[in-house]
């Protein structure tokens, strides 16, 4: 028997059958719902809200995962309960930041971007004149100073219409020779558009006034392929398995994006088909995923892409809803798993142009490496996984109001002060917020160099698996009715998280003849890296114990590089540029490597 599902705030309905679990409705409806651990029941983030309709009994793992008050509201894990019925499942929408994460742009470049507005004004056909209306709007931007010479055909096709109801004046937007959009001029909407860095776990996006090149907003929202896995190995496999493997994860990724363009524009009071550029950057893998293209040879040795190079793709070809001739901006690769992202990265900072030893590091669960010696640029990638953004955490949190964002050591009556966002009651615990924990954890004794928990810490307590437990919040402090802790297992994966991105940076050094205390700058990029205490990373040894003025925090570079791609077309020549003169390094390939990493994932004493 078939049921209906409707997800929401997608509005998508589904029929899904009895055996499935909500969970895979989920999947066969394309709506993003995470599942780190791939519907076993074990990491608690495939919560949903049953708004209306059958709610079932909440079962163990429930339980063990969802806090008691949402339970009480309807939350459930979807991959733990088969549809038994007609149901109306709510899940996260779009956070939109305003402006208050704008890309932070250290150089001056030039304002040109791809797109063109133009105002004309002519004369419509006649007996006498019986000029077609593609030549018709041609001759009257030649005459303005703009020469197209070609029409989108799609553009085309509404062209008639267009200038009829437009009383034959009208805004026409020109991409180099191309006309790709025409509307009224009356009351036209500026062109606008989008810079998008396409992460493992979340995406981020700026949106632009491309008239004048002034910010409307920035807005996230997760990665809808996380329902496929949490990292970005697992959905390439899950790609790599069949032709339509691929195509449905492209699908999923268009329409998160999708959403993500709808409630953006329309909190900036716009619409969708107002957008008549985007600018995308990613790893290789996310790159691979939004073009549905073969994944196998980038995830066996020896990990090569389908195509690297820069290309400028229709949205529409990818089933973007924005205008019909807007156009996709992807700029090329680096190689192996290296994407746009990083050279987003190098682009927004050039630190080739500084002198001496610097190293990028862009911090994310795919954390890239940028290694500047004197201007030669080479670069590795590795796979940190999402524990650092929250994701592989029992109580760990996106940066949202209640998430524990800072941790400090307090007095012997409060051991530990924490503070959340917007001073909510504690929800969960953020990065940056693990980050300071397990500081001050360490400065306090609470775990060992090794990352053992101590049991005899009165802050320590065991839980009913046998698994030690940190308690940071006491039940009654938090919004959840239970103690917000972090568990040995949660030390554990911010260990292997921590040693995965140190034993890139130091493997990456020792293959160009460098030690960490050799680096006269450390530059941390990405929403992540922005937000974490230095100090803090540097007492985990996340970073190496060079002098803290050295290490400097730059935002989410790879957004600024995107958004100075969508701003100005000579920085995309620029970016291609870059692409060239920057070597790919393999950490598989590197003798020391798994040495590096299993040293990287103690603490300093």
């Amino acid at each position: 028997m078939t049921y209906l599902i409707h997800f929401e705030p997608w509005g998508v309905d589904v029929r899904a059958e009895g055996d499935l679990t909500l969970l895979d409705a989920a999947r066969q409806a394309e709506v993003a719902v995470s599942a780190t651990c791939s519907g076993r029941g074990t990491c608690g983030k495939c919560q949903v809200r049953v708004a209306s309709g059958y709610l079932p009994p909440a079962t163990p793992a429930d339980v063990a995962n969802v806090v008691p008050s949402a339970l009480e509201r309807g939350f459930r894990l979807a991959c733990q309960h088969k549809v038994a019925g007609d149901v109306t499942l709510e899940v996260l929408p779009v956070v939109s930041h305003g402006k208050a994460q704008a890309p932070l742009v250290e150089r001056e470049f030039p304002f040109a971007p791809a797109i063109r507005r133009q105002v004309v004004e002519m004369e419509p056909p006649a007996l006498h004149r019986p000029i077609d209306d593609g030549s018709n709007l041609l001759n009257a931007l030649a005459a303005a100073g703009a020469s197209p010479v070609e029409i989108d055909y799609r553009v085309a096709q509404d062209l008639p219409g267009v200038l009829r109801s437009s009383n034959w004046r009208v805004a026409a937007s020109l991409r180099g020779s191309e006309l790709v959009a025409v509307r009224r001029a009356a009351g036209a909407a500026p062109p606008l558009g989008l810079a998008v860095d396409m992460g493992t776990t979340n995406i981020a996006s700026y949106l632009y006034n491309l008239a004048d090149g002034s910010l409307l907003g920035v807005f996230g929202a997760a990665n809808p392929l996380s329902t496929y896995g949490a990292d970005i190995v697992s959905r390439l496999s899950y790609a790599g398995r069949s032709p339509g493997n691929g195509a449905q994860l492209q699908r999923v990724l268009v329409k998160g994006l999708n959403l993500l363009i709808e409630q953006s524009v329309g909190s900036a009071g716009y619409g969708s088909q107002d957008i008549e550029e985007l600018v995308v950057v990613g790893n290789s893998g996310m790159h691979h995923l939004f073009l549905d293209f073969p994944p196998r040879q980038l995830i066996s040795a020896p990990y090569v892409p389908a195509a690297r190079q820069a290309r400028a793709i229709r949205a529409r070809e990818l089933g973007i809803a924005v205008h019909k001739g807007a156009t996709v901006y992807l700029p090329p690769l680096v190689g192996g798993f290296v994407g746009s992202d990083l050279l987003a990265v190098a682009l927004a900072s050039r630190i080739d142009l500084k002198p001496g030893i610097r190293l990028a590091v862009d911090i994310g669960t795919n954390t890239e490496l940028l290694l500047s010696v004197n201007g030669e640029l080479f670069c590795a990638s590795t796979a940190s996984g999402p524990a650092l953004e929250g994701a592989a955490l029992q109580f760990g949190s996106v940066a949202m109001p209640g998430a524990v964002d800072h941790v400090s050591i307090g007095d012997p009556v409060v051991p530990f002060t924490v503070h959340t966002i917007r001073n909510r009651p504690a929800i969960g615990i953020c990065g940056s917020g693990i980050i300071e924990a397990l500081g001050a954890m360490r400065r306090a004794g609470v775990i060992s160099p090794t990352g053992r928990m101590q049991a005899s810490s009165p802050l320590v307590v065991e839980s009913p698996d046998g698994d030690h437990r940190f308690v940071l919040v006491p039940a009654a402090e938090t919004a959840l009715g239970v103690d917000l802790t972090i568990s040995q297992t949660d030390v554990r994966a911010i260990q292997l998280a921590k040693g995965a991105i140190r034993a890139g940076m130091e493997a990456l050094l020792l293959e160009h003849g460098l030690t960490s205390d050799q680096l006269d700058e450390i530059l941390i990029a990405g929403t992540f890296g922005s937000h974490i205490q230095i100090e803090s990373s540097v007492q985990i040894g996340l970073f190496p114990g060079i002098p803290l003025e050295k290490i400097r925090q730059i935002g989410n570079a790879a957004g600024t590089g995107a958004a100075m791609m969508l701003l100005s077309t000579p920085e995309r020549r620029e970016a291609e540029e870059l692409s060239e003169r920057i070597h790919y390094m393999e950490l598989a390939r590197h003798r020391r490597f798994t040495r590096l990493f299993a040293d990287s994932q103690r603490f300093p004493d």
